[in-house]
């Protein structure tokens, strides 16, 4: 597979390619973002020095939680997006040092019934805000 960039395009792009994988191939790569999610990010991601920087940073609860929400998603093959909210330019035109925060958001869920069929359903968001520092 090759590396896509972290960005919705990026992203849209490796989901096609994972979702047609066949079922057994599909699961190995959501067990792998299960359970090294940074590595399986790495490798599937061209990230900039910024974003690996971010990475690096990532306490490994958040990234255990995405790689949980994210492995549960990938494997049921459903829609996952990332939305970047940005802080308006100055008035000067400068571009303002800004934080980044990083808020993976779902409606994740799984319902089975009485024959043992489970069904999956939901979206997970990748929302990535910026937000001005003084």
């Amino acid at each position: 597979m090759e590396k896509q960039t972290f960005d919705e395009t990026g992203l849209q792009n490796l989901l096609n390619e994972l979702y047609a994988l066949p079922n057994q191939e599909l699961s190995e790569q959501a067990f792998a973002l299960r359970n090294q999610p940074k590595l399986w990010i790495y490798g599937h991601f061209e990230l900039d020095s910024d974003q690996t920087s971010f990475l690096q940073h990532m306490p490994n609860s958040a990234a255990d939680f995405l790689g949980q929400q994210g492995g549960f998603a990938i494997e049921n093959r459903l829609p996952v997006t990332i939305n970047k909210i940005h802080s308006p330019k100055r008035s000067s035109g400068e571009e303002p040092k800004q934080d980044k925060i990083f808020k993976p958001t779902s409606n994740l869920s799984v319902e089975t019934d009485s024959n043992g069929i489970s069904t999956a359903g939901g979206t997970l968001i990748l929302e990535i805000t910026y937000h001005d520092q003084p």
